[in-house]
């Protein structure tokens, strides 16, 4: 009876260890994001604009829902912009990068858009250098992107809609940040 119990002991513990490995292992397979964000040029005067290229893609496995509004520039959610001056210091310019997107409604299908794995969803802007700068320098531009929407105001106001049951990227999940842009700022 011993050798018996013996055996099926380690079958036990070979079984449960082999399901906290799938376990562990479909959490880190969830549907990454990445952000990239291009520029037209890397010199600009005061007077110009930047043209800026913005890409949420979806590096995962499996499909992914963003809501369109969170590819607008807010100081907190969605798009946020930071500059630094070359000692990292927060550089200011004359606007507040504040879009105030609108609540989702019920039955709006084409609020959010779905990203399948390799697919990209971005948007092009033309930024007035004093917009987001207020003086010449060279400069650092770090962007990063998170959902506006938390789950709790999914399910409350979407309650109803299939969207509240497929995977939506969230406040929850975080911010994600682009790598770095450079840039020189002339008078």
């Amino acid at each position: 009876m011993r050798p018996f119990l013996f055996i099926f002991s380690i079958i036990v513990v070979m079984t449960s260890a082999v399901y906290a490995q799938s376990s562990k292992t479909n959490k880190s397979d969830s549907p990454p994001l990445t952000l990239s964000v291009k520029i037209d040029r890397q010199s600009y005067r005061l007077s110009d604009r930047i043209r800026v290229e913005t890409q949420v893609l979806n590096t995962g496995k499996s499909e992914i829902y963003i809501w369109k509004w969170d590819l607008c520039w807010n100081f907190a959610r969605g798009l946020s912009m930071h500059v630094a001056d070359a000692n990292g210091s927060p550089v200011q310019g004359d606007v507040l990068l504040d879009c105030i997107p609108p609540p989702p409604k019920e039955g709006d299908i084409y609020a959010f858009v779905r990203l399948e794995p390799g697919q990209f969803y971005g948007i092009v802007d033309q930024i007035k250098v004093t917009d987001i700068v207020n003086k010449p320098g060279e400069l650092k531009i770090t962007v990063t992107y998170s959902g506006s929407l938390s789950s709790k105001i999914v399910q409350e106001l979407l309650k109803h809609d299939p969207i509240a049951k497929l995977p939506l990227w969230t406040a929850e999940q975080g911010a994600i940040e682009a790598p770095p842009v450079y840039i020189t700022v002339q008078p």
